[in-house]
């Protein structure tokens, strides 16, 4: 568990790193869903809870930038994946309400009873889309894949679904 701890550690020191110019609010996620949505191993129930910083890395007129973020999820069987990485959030539609999300980062992963993924080093890899209910909460679906991209000799990978609320801080 002290390798799960160090890289949230690790991870929290990413996303408290404050990259120029201001474009958003930062966004707190809670969510939960189902572990295994493709049902080729083992279905458990999951929840998870995200940080997304305001601020963003290359941000321009038309691109709001890369948001560092920093993640965990725990699934029904005490599976535990601690990530941090970045987010690119993209405005869809003329008002803005839609928001698309590609997002990618490096994390630890703790087997608990749940399925072995081959390894503690893993990879996320996450879409969501979302839509702002009210000025200051958003409601949304993210997928999500975790991975160590073959880098172990066993890599079965795992792809989970969840419904979001976002809230901005």
């Amino acid at each position: 568990m002290s390798r799960l701890f160090r890289a949230a550690a690790f991870a929290a020191a990413i996303a408290c790193v404050s990259p120029a110019m201001a474009a958003d609010d930062a966004l707190f996620t809670v969510g939960a869903g189902v572990w295994d949505v493709n049902f080729n191993y083992d279905r458990q129930a999951e929840a998870r809870v995200e940080y997304r910083h305001g601020q963003g890395l290359f941000e321009t007129d038309t691109f709001r930038g890369l948001k560092p973020l920093v993640g965990v999820m725990v699934t029904s069987k005490e599976s535990t994946f601690g990530y941090a990485g970045f987010a690119a959030p993209f405005s869809l539609g003329s008002g803005g309400d839609w928001e698309f999300t590609p997002s990618a980062g490096l994390g630890a992963y703790s087997r608990g009873d749940g399925l072995n993924l081959g390894g503690t080093f893993e990879f996320h890899l996450g879409l969501s889309l979302s839509y702002a209910v009210t000025d200051r909460g958003r409601l949304g679906l993210y997928l999500t894949h975790i991975s160590n991209a073959g880098i172990n000799g066993y890599n079965p990978g795992e792809n989970s679904l969840l419904l979001t609320w976002s809230f901005a801080l």
